[in-house]
């Protein structure tokens, strides 16, 4: 007896010593993980300082693409104005030619007309002045007939002077609106330049406005990348974590068992129990005990045979210092690293359902408003009532609305 004694207490020993190594294996590796973890979240955080940039200048450009196009709109206007200069500066110049040709036909006719009768008068001037002194009545008029000529000569000189001061005149003002056309010609050429240097920026701008586009969309890609990898590391720590967490409280669990070898039983196997009262128990006897199953859902159901008689607290989650019934499940399946509802009604339509037939050690049974953990034999642990607080008891007190599985 004694003998069997040694070998089973080298044997769980042995199973500590597996478990440790295993731990600190996951340990390791939970270490890498979150280095990994550091590592993709600095580059996330470098590549959102990056889009900051990036988002910034692209603010910059699009201010300037604005103004310039602000500029290219005044261009354009001024353009149009200046375009509708041009074409009353050439009518007008058109006039002034016109004018300026009359002036000079004009001009030409009236010295033509004097020379006609400059040409004359010396041609038959003594026969004139002969013919006016025999005709006059007397000396005074021949003078006044003189006199007479003499005006008419003067009035063929005022109007060729008038006719070339008028060809004077319009060839001035001809050779002003020329000046004044070349001008505006010159502001129109000066436009121009201007407006395609203003296109030339602006296409310059708007291209490098959609390159930080581009770049804005390939960062974000890259950003949404390092989120999705580091949702994915987190769930593997937890996945890791959880696993560490089963270990351990397997590693827990043998070691109270093997400490309390000398006082109860510890059977292998699927149809084995786990006692973790004085006596031998079992499922019929109403013992605190685990009855079959194996792995995360036997170690979740013996960690939470270490409450029972802790109190019940409506509202509480503590394993320690009280939970109600949801609050107990809540709290000993986050110890696992699993996650599930906080309220009753949650817990018992989430996970994955199973027929009371197939429950296993580790399922939660759902009464409608209530749960408990299933310890397999026919058993529960559930916190019940303030009155009872955290206790075993057949799984059939009341009518089992459904069996939920979340390992």
């Amino acid at each position: 007896m004694n003998i069997r004694k040694k070998l089973h207490t080298r044997a769980i020993a042995l199973m500590l010593v597996l478990c440790l190594c295993v731990s600190i294996q996951a340990s390791a590796t939970e270490a890498d993980l979150k280095k990994q973890q550091k590592e993709t979240q600095r580059q996330l955080d470098e590549i959102n300082q990056q889009m900051k940039s990036i988002e910034s200048q692209q603010k910059a450009v699009l201010a300037e693409i604005d103004s310039l196009g602000s500029e290219l709109m005044d261009l354009v206007m001024n353009l149009e104005i200046l375009q509708g200069d041009l074409e009353l500066k050439q009518e007008e110049l058109e006039q002034a030619e016109a004018d300026l040709e009359a002036a000079v036909q004009h001009e030409e006719a009236q010295y033509g007309a004097m020379k006609l009768r400059i040409q004359y008068i010396y041609e038959e001037g003594e026969t004139d002045y002969l013919s006016m002194f025999l005709q006059a009545g007397s000396f005074a008029d021949f003078l006044n007939r003189q006199e007479y000529s003499q005006e008419i000569h003067k009035q063929d000189r005022e109007l060729l002077t008038a006719y070339q001061e008028t060809r004077a005149q319009v060839a001035e003002l001809r050779d002003q609106l020329e000046q004044e056309k070349e001008e505006l010609e010159t502001l129109e050429a000066e436009y121009e330049e201007e407006k395609a240097a203003v296109e030339s920026t602006l296409a310059e701008k708007q291209s490098q406005e959609a390159d930080y586009e581009n770049q804005l969309a390939s960062a974000q890609s890259k950003a949404r990348e390092y989120k999705n990898k580091i949702k994915e590391q987190t769930a593997q720590l937890k996945k890791l974590e959880a696993e560490r967490k089963r270990r351990e409280a397997a590693a827990a669990a043998a070691a109270a068992a093997a400490k309390g070898n000398s006082s109860g039983t510890i059977t292998g196997g699927g149809g084995g129990s786990v006692s973790s009262g004085g006596s031998s128990g079992s499922s019929s006897s109403g013992g605190n005990t685990v009855s079959g199953g194996s792995g995360t859902g036997r170690s979740i159901a013996s960690f939470a045979l270490q409450f029972v008689g802790r109190p019940y607290v409506a509202g509480g989650t503590s394993l320690t210092n009280g939970a109600d019934c949801s609050g107990f499940t809540y709290a000993v399946y986050r110890n696992f690293g699993i996650s599930i509802p906080r309220q009753s009604d949650a817990q018992g339509r989430a996970g994955r359902e199973v027929s009371y037939s197939e429950a296993q050690p580790g399922d939660i049974i759902y009464y409608g408003g209530h749960v408990a953990i299933y310890l397999g034999g026919g058993r529960i642990v559930h916190a019940s009532t303030e009155r009872t607080g955290i206790k075993t008891e057949s799984a059939m007190y009341r009518t089992i609305l459904s069996v939920r599985r979340y390992y």
